[in-house]
């Protein structure tokens, strides 16, 4: 029911049983819409043109309203875009960053490494120097006292032999006469010449040795032209020299088979080389005898060499990549594969880059050095830590 006012005069004030409405009520719309339109019927002239008046009024200040809300959504939208691309590039900006700090400490720890293993080498080379003199001169000192006594010895015995008193006649190898007694001591000079003759000064005898090198021409040849295109293939004429002269012979035992092996994971960096003096006591097997150490830790162990098939003091024991299979070995077969070991990784290091602060003679007279001591690994001369 609307209350409109009173109703104007000629229409009835009531409705009546036969002016209900005979069709279904509508929706709300509709119902809304008929009840405008009687609204409509009661309003005079002047009010239906204040009502349109107001209704368009009202539908333009609506309009705009809606445009505006979705331009200042767009608006925001757009600047949080913005503001994420911003960042976006700020963290790009940074990763770059941090990747080329990454780099530049790579490659930082590479020099430093390849440094680090020169001055070892320079290290270990200058202390065998040392020692090679201080046993030399040892030896020459030892010698020198062994004179020295064997001198006063001898003097000793002269004093002895030689009394102050006047002695009796001696016999004359000739004839069987006699000779004249004399006053005072005579000294037989054959007799001391003959003991004083059977040491010699080794001073006076030695010459004086000093150690020296020269570059071969044709060996110099071959590693310059290495030099200049490195590479680990085994066929290049520098390479193919060091493994027939060296490696093969240094690598060489009685079980073959594992001592190629080993020549194969040295070739793949995949050879494992550790000591044994200081695992647990393991179950002690028929074949092995351990010598007990501190704490109830091993201290050596003497078991066949897996190399060389006889029972020595093994130290060290090797393994492959990731295997869990060790096999012991003796301090001489030690020292010929980590002598091998040695080369390669002087090589690796040249054909990686790393060698920087050397010139072609320097690093042919490292290399030279890495030959000498698998030459010597594989004549039986070798070094063991006590």
């Amino acid at each position: 029911t609307h209350s409109l006012g009173a109703p104007p005069p000629g229409l009835p004030t009531s409705l009546q049983a036969d002016q209900l409405p005979t069709q279904p009520v509508y929706s709300t719309p509709r119902h809304s819409l008929e009840v405008d339109s009687a609204e409509g019927n009661f309003l005079s002239g002047e009010d239906r043109e204040e009502c349109s008046t107001l209704s368009d009024s009202l539908s333009r200040l609506r309009s705009p309203s809606v445009m505006e809300v979705r331009e200042k959504g767009y608006e925001r939208l757009k600047e949080e875009l913005a503001k994420a691309q911003r960042e976006l590039l700020l963290k790009d900006e940074e990763c770059e960053r941090l990747s080329k700090v990454r780099d530049q400490l790579g490659q930082e720890l590479e020099e430093l490494t390849a440094s680090l293993f020169q001055e070892a080498h320079k290290m270990v080379r200058e202390a065998n120097v040392k020692q090679a003199n201080a046993e030399k001169q040892l030896k020459e000192a030892l010698g020198k006292i062994d004179v020295l006594q064997a001198e006063v010895q001898a003097l000793k015995t002269l004093v002895l032999s030689s009394p102050t008193s006047p002695v009796g006649e001696l016999p004359s190898s000739v004839g069987g006469g006699k000779t004249p007694f004399r006053k005072g001591h005579s000294r037989n000079k054959s007799t001391s010449s003959a003991i004083l003759g059977t040491q010699p000064d080794p001073s006076a005898t030695q010459p004086i040795v000093r150690e020296c090198k020269e570059v071969d021409s044709q060996l110099f040849s071959e590693f310059k032209a290495w030099k200049e295109e490195p590479t680990l293939d085994r066929s290049c004429c520098f390479l193919d020299r060091v493994y027939r002269e060296d490696i093969y012979p240094c690598l060489t035992f009685s079980k073959s088979e594992l001592g190629s092996a080993i020549l194969e994971a040295v070739e793949q960096n995949t050879l494992s080389v550790e000591p044994v003096g200081f695992q647990p006591l393991p179950v002690v097997k028929a074949s092995a005898v351990e010598c007990g150490g501190p704490n109830g830790r091993r201290a050596e162990l003497v078991t066949k060499c897996a190399l060389s098939g006889q029972t020595k003091t093994c130290k060290h024991r090797i393994k492959f990549g990731d295997s869990s299979n060790y096999y012991y070995v003796s301090p001489y077969c030690r020292y010929r594969i980590t002598a091998v070991c040695n080369f390669f990784t002087y090589i690796r290091y040249i054909h990686q880059g790393l060698v920087k602060q050397q010139d072609a003679e320097q690093m042919f007279w490292e290399v030279m050095q890495l030959r000498r001591e698998m030459s010597f690994a594989k004549l039986g001369y070798y070094k063991d830590q006590l």
